[in-house]
């Protein structure tokens, strides 16, 4: 196969803005473990995208180098006859990732992840905890910020299509919503859900034709940061004796939401009962996917091309140990 991977915050994404910091350590992250996972497969060559600003992961792959000066639709029309498959890593936040996949499939493309259908579900937070809860799969309590609704804190709000810990605030006291009420944009759409004390965990799995491939449990390591919360680090491959339910839960997910495909991750509370309750879905790689190989043992990358091949992925792990993950040094 002839795979173009496109991280979009590595690859060109903000060719002209200045890149977010907060996300770009993430970006950097997955993109080096999934060219690392591809790169022992021979018999696939390799386009990367890359912003001209940031170093290259390898000297021995082919890059497609993005300027300010280069508009990337325009690029990527030019050479699209230089790849079958698109590897696409993006936010979600307005509509990136749809955008892509959208792009993508009308050029006839293979994606190795999940499509627009299915981004479009999960991209909006609101949405998803409908479909979830109509699905009897449990999930933290999620409606849309009404400018007259009257909070009750301590409360998270976000934005409705954010990514990560981007434009996620705890309201801890009806003075902090009072303070960030005038910061929020009236073009954007934002959601509320009860702030629950918990582990903040994910699961990372595999989704093909409607079943599902539980991979591993990981802990996220957060704190607050002037109101908003921050991901430090990842703890990869968690929780071992939970493996059971993990797979029920994420079969449950895939049969709610078959457009799923490839690699996903499910974000959730564990709560000091043991409940484990949803709070978003991913429908894309994670940074805790760059913990897995040195974790499990396992080539995810190899597995979904498998999928692609209209093959079931089979996981056989060979190591099993935990990783950290550090987000922000």
């Amino acid at each position: 196969m002839r795979i173009l991977v496109f991280e979009f915050i590595t690859g060109g994404g903000f060719a002209t803005q200045a890149i977010p910091e907060s996300l770009l350590q993430e970006g950097r992250l997955m993109r080096h473990a999934l060219l690392a996972d591809l790169g022992v497969l021979p018999e696939h060559k390799l386009l990367v995208l890359q912003d001209e600003r940031l170093a290259i992961d390898r000297a021995d792959l082919h890059y497609l180098m993005v300027s300010e000066a280069v508009e990337l639709e325009v690029l990527l029309s030019a050479e699209q006859d230089n790849y079958d498959v698109v590897w696409l890593i993006a936010p979600e936040t307005d509509g990136i990732l749809a955008f892509w996949c959208h792009f993508f499939t009308a050029q006839g493309k293979l994606l190795a992840n999940t499509g627009e259908m299915g981004v479009k579900i999960c991209q909006d937070k609101f949405s998803c905890f409908e479909l979830l809860q109509r699905a009897d799969i449990a999930s933290v309590p999620t409606q849309l910020l009404d400018k007259a609704l009257n909070i009750t804190c301590p409360s998270v709000l976000k934005l409705n299509n954010s990514v990560g810990c981007e434009g996620v605030y705890f309201l801890e006291s009806e003075q902090h919503w009072k303070a960030l009420l005038p910061q929020l944009k009236q073009e954007q759409r934002y959601s509320v859900q009860p702030y629950i004390a918990g582990k903040v965990l994910s699961l990372s799995c595999l989704f093909y034709q409607g079943d599902a491939y539980f991979i591993c449990c990981n802990e996220q390591i957060m704190q607050l940061e002037q109101q908003q919360f921050e991901l430090l680090s990842c703890v990869v491959n968690v929780q071992l004796e939970k493996s059971f339910f993990y797979q029920q839960l994420c079969q449950q997910i895939a049969e709610a939401i078959p457009d799923l495909f490839g690699y996903v991750g499910i974000d959730f509370i564990q709560t000091a009962t043991g409940e484990s309750l949803i709070l978003e879905i991913n429908p894309r790689l994670t940074s805790s996917y760059a913990g897995i190989e040195q974790a499990l043992g396992l080539n995810v990358a190899a597995l979904v091309l498998t999928m692609l091949n209209n093959q079931p992925p089979i996981l056989m792990k060979t190591r099993n140990q935990q990783v950290i993950i550090m987000i922000k040094q």
